[in-house]
Parts: structure tokens; C-alpha cells; sequence
């Protein structure tokens, strides 16, 4: 099933919604998430952004005083409802510490058998390891950043500077700004995890 988390950073233009699709929100997402006519399924998290506890949707209330970001309890609570795929919206901008917060949740994910996307407007973050296969967007850039210390890829294809026996630290800045010619973009981590940043440039 396909898991939609709202979060309370910069608000999206749209949300893309699956069929089926279970919907998380955390907090003050609340305030534009009814805009966009978004159905809740839950909302989540200890209200001291929002201010109130909605009455129109099923809510769980946790202490302002925890150990878990909303983000993190919207995570488990997905993954309890039956989500193997999460996308995440309202991951950025606002507050930095949220945002490397908002990364993490990308590991986690991982941890949990979760594949997690934070999506923006006109950028996507993923978390690669082992055989990775994805349709990028077109005339997009596609950076890739070490998930901890060191990465080492090899064997790319559809990527017009080639990945061949690649190791990138956490202090490389050569994964920056690749480009893609083909349909599809496909290369093996052997070692680490890496972030796949997509940022699609205008028309």
C-alpha cells in the first residue's frame, strides 16, 4: 500500500494521491493540507504548531515531551497500516533540523522494510542501496550523496557522467549535478547507501 506523509515545512503545490493511498498528517500540515481538499485519514502528533485538535478527522494526540519527531510517529503508524511505500510532502524548507530530521526518516524507512521519497515541487529525495533502477525526470539534474561515510558504486547506465567504480565520502562533492540521457537511470551500490537527489530544471 502506498502511505502519504504530511509534514509542516515549506507547503506543496499539489499532492499526489494513489488510489488507496493511506494518508498521515502531522500537526499544523493540517492547515494546508484541507486546503488542497486532501482527505485525512490521520492526524497526528502533539499539536503545539496547530494549536487546537481537529474534530473532523481521527486524530491521535502525543505529549509535547517524547523522544520521536511527528514525522518519525507517522512513519511507524504507515508501516503499521500496511504501507510499503511512503511519500513524503512538507519535507522542506522552514527549519533545518527538521529537514536533517526529514532525512533520517529515509534510513529508518530502510530499517523497516519502508521505501520512503521525500517530495518537493520540483525536486524528489531517495535512498539507494544494493540494485537501484528509477525513470528520472526529464531535464532533471540527478545528484548523489553519500548516506554516511562512504558510498562506492559501480556499474551505471542512462547517467551521462558514468558512475564505474566509484567510491564518494561524505567530504566529495563529485556526485553533484549529473545528468540523465535515457529513460531509465540504473547502477549497483556495492558498499554504503547513497542519496539520490532529483531536482527537475524549468522548461
Amino acid at each position: 500500500m502506498i502511505g502519504i506523509m504530511l509534514l509542516n515545512g515549506q507547503p506543496p503545490k499539489k499532492v499526489d494521491l494513489p488510489q488507496n493511498s493511506f494518508v498521515v498528517c502531522c500537526d499544523a500540515s493540517y492547515n494546508w493540507a484541507k486546503p488542497l481538499g486532501i482527505k485525512i485519514d490521520l492526524l497526528v502528533g502533539d499539536f503545539d504548531s496547530l494549536g487546537y485538535v481537529p474534530t473532523d478527522c481521527k486524530t491521535i494526540k502525543y505529549p509535547v515531551e517524547k523522544n520521536e519527531t511527528d514525522g518519525e510517529i507517522a512513519l511507524k503508524l504507515l508501516k503499521d497500516n500496511g504501507c510499503d511505500k511512503v511519500f513524503v510532502y512538507g519535507a522542506f524548507g522552514k527549519r533545518m533540523d527538521h529537514f536533517l530530521g526529514n532525512l533520517a526518516l529515509l534510513g529508518l524507512g530502510k530499517q523497516m522494510g519502508v521505501d520512503v521519497v521525500l517530495m518537493g515541487d520540483d525536486e524528489k529525495i531517495s535512498l539507494g542501496c544494493g540494485y537501484v533502477k528509477f525513470v528520472p525526470q526529464k531535464k532533471g539534474n540527478i545528484s548523489l550523496v553519500p548516506y554516511g561515510d562512504y558510498v562506492h558504486i559501480i556499474n551505471s547506465k542512462g547517467l551521462e557522467y558514468p558512475l564505474e567504480d566509484l567510491v564518494l565520502t561524505k567530504t566529495d562533492t563529485r556526485g553533484i549535478s549529473n545528468l540523465s540521457f535515457a529513460d531509465e537511470v540504473e547502477f549497483f551500490v556495492k558498499e554504503g547507501q547513497v542519496l539520490i537527489l532529483e531536482t527537475w530544471r524549468p522548461e
